[in-house]
């Protein structure tokens, strides 16, 4: 069987806490905040056929059979 040799820290500095700043330490660049005008045109053309569609629904709710 193996035996494992464990060793002691060599200096204080390793028993200290973490500080809380965890600003920099993602492997991943940021990714820069640009306007993204498809998407945006995307989303008006989605919101519009959304107004459309709920018109139309309030329209077929709002009909009645001819009186005869």
């Amino acid at each position: 069987m193996r035996k494992f040799v464990f060793s002691k820290p060599q200096s204080a500095d390793v028993a200290k806490p973490a500080s809380g700043d965890f600003s920099h330490t993602s492997p991943f660049r940021r990714q820069a905040e640009k306007v993204d005008s498809v998407r945006n045109g995307i989303f008006i053309g989605l919101a519009i056929v959304l107004v459309v569609f709920l018109i139309s629904m309030i329209a077929v709710l709002m009909m009645h059979a001819p009186s005869l």
